[in-house]
């Protein structure tokens, strides 16, 4: 069986060149770019809307990437980068620190 270059190596390299894209000029995008191949290389595949085997291995080669970004979704990590949270800031159990002569009166 012969390597077909087009289908079997240019659709992986597409989806690897769409996720450095979008990975490097809108982050924010990157998960949502990935569902968005994945689904759409599966949907023109179901639906007939593609003649070759392109959009499949474009289906298939996305779907690592899409389920890795659910998964990050699922476990709580929206992205590489953690997000600052706005928790109450608490002293407890530490003592509160007073400073030498904090109270101190000039009479």
């Amino acid at each position: 069986m012969a390597i077909n270059w087009i289908n079997d190596l240019g659709a992986p390299l597409t989806v690897t060149a769409i996720d450095l894209i979008v990975e490097s000029t809108a982050p924010d995008w990157n998960e949502w770019a990935a569902y968005i191949v994945a689904g759409g290389g599966w949907l023109a595949q179901a639906l007939g809307w593609a003649r070759g085997d392109f959009s499949k291995n474009i289906a298939i080669a996305s779907t690592p990437w899409a389920a890795k970004k659910l998964y990050q979704r699922v476990r709580g990590v929206a992205s590489p980068v953690r997000r600052l949270s706005m928790r109450k800031v608490s002293r407890w159990p530490a003592p509160l620190v007073e400073e030498p002569f904090g109270g101190a009166r000039m009479v």
